[in-house]
């Protein structure tokens, strides 16, 4: 979730090639060697300014060949001359690093084609990401004006300081469990905004639930084992696997953050069979060395 691994280079003059010539070798535009001088230092300005806004990224020299290289995308899609490029970025990730749990399905824009054509097949503007989360965030520009907001974090960019930065506040009364996610502005004030913003635009809290439920349901042996032994037993086992969590997904992953949370949480580690149900009669006792 938030990140990803920096994408491997990519010849993207090749690309460019692919995306507009035929396979028979016809042009679809043929680029003057000023275009693709200009295409080429788009891309590196992209990089330099980590992927934000720049009136730069839309020159007038690229002017005549914008809409070629934006509807060159379609290439991008199966059975196109880009295809493989697909193929790669889709395999980049396990799971949708705007949630941290979709199934990638689609490449997000991250600036939007339709704003500036000349990124439509630049892999470093392509994110791995599943549908809900894709179609939710749309041609959101950062900083474009209120309804785009400060815009979402950029994958393959932003730079995230290694502090735990993502919340989760837990009520647990009777048998129904509430969990919200916020995040510390105190941790990361520079990108606090953003953070935020993504979990409100994305519907974050609304969508974890289910998960939450999938997630708790997986650890639920586990966790009522350690229950009998009495709640200090069980803060302790939450709180390590909070930690192996964090060192699996990372640690502002919303999985480590909800096990935290549940660790500090008294009325939880008090009973947490009131949610996830007892444990069957012939579950073994758990093992001392696991204390």
């Amino acid at each position: 979730m938030w990140l990803m691994a920096p994408l491997e280079d990519e010849d993207v003059e090749a690309l460019l090639d692919a995306a507009l010539t035929y396979a028979d070798g016809t042009f679809v535009y043929e680029l003057s060697a000023v275009e693709r001088a200009a295409i080429l230092g788009v891309y590196d300005l992209y990089d330099t300014v980590l992927g934000q806004p720049h009136a730069d990224l839309t020159p007038d020299a690229t002017a005549a060949a914008r809409t070629f290289v934006e509807a060159g995308y379609a290439q991008v899609q199966i059975g196109g001359r880009l295809e493989k490029l697909r193929q790669r970025l889709l395999a980049s990730a396990e799971s949708c690093p705007y949630c941290g749990f979709g199934e990638i399905r689609d490449l997000d824009h991250y600036l939007p084609k339709a704003d500036y054509g000349e990124l439509a097949i630049y892999p470093k503007n392509l994110v791995p990401s599943c549908s809900p989360c894709n179609n939710a965030k749309r041609r959101i520009v950062p900083g474009a004006g209120a309804a785009h907001g400060p815009g979402l974090i950029h994958p393959y960019f932003e730079p995230l300081p290694d502090v735990d930065f993502l919340l989760a506040d837990v009520t647990f009364a009777g048998a129904a469990l509430d969990v919200t996610f916020r995040v510390d502005p105190a941790q990361v004030p520079a990108v606090a905004p953003k953070l935020q913003f993504q979990l409100e635009r994305l519907k974050l809290n609304e969508r974890y639930r289910k998960q939450i439920n999938k997630f708790l349901s997986e650890q639920r042996t586990a966790v009522l084992m350690f229950n009998d032994m009495g709640p200090a037993p069980l803060r302790e086992f939450l709180r390590l696997s909070a930690v192996n969590l964090g060192r699996s997904f990372g640690r502002n992953d919303w999985r480590p953050v909800l096990i935290r949370a549940l660790a500090d949480n008294e009325d939880f580690c008090a009973a947490p069979d009131l949610y996830l149900g007892a444990l069957p009669a012939d579950v073994p006792e758990p093992v001392d060395e696991f204390v």
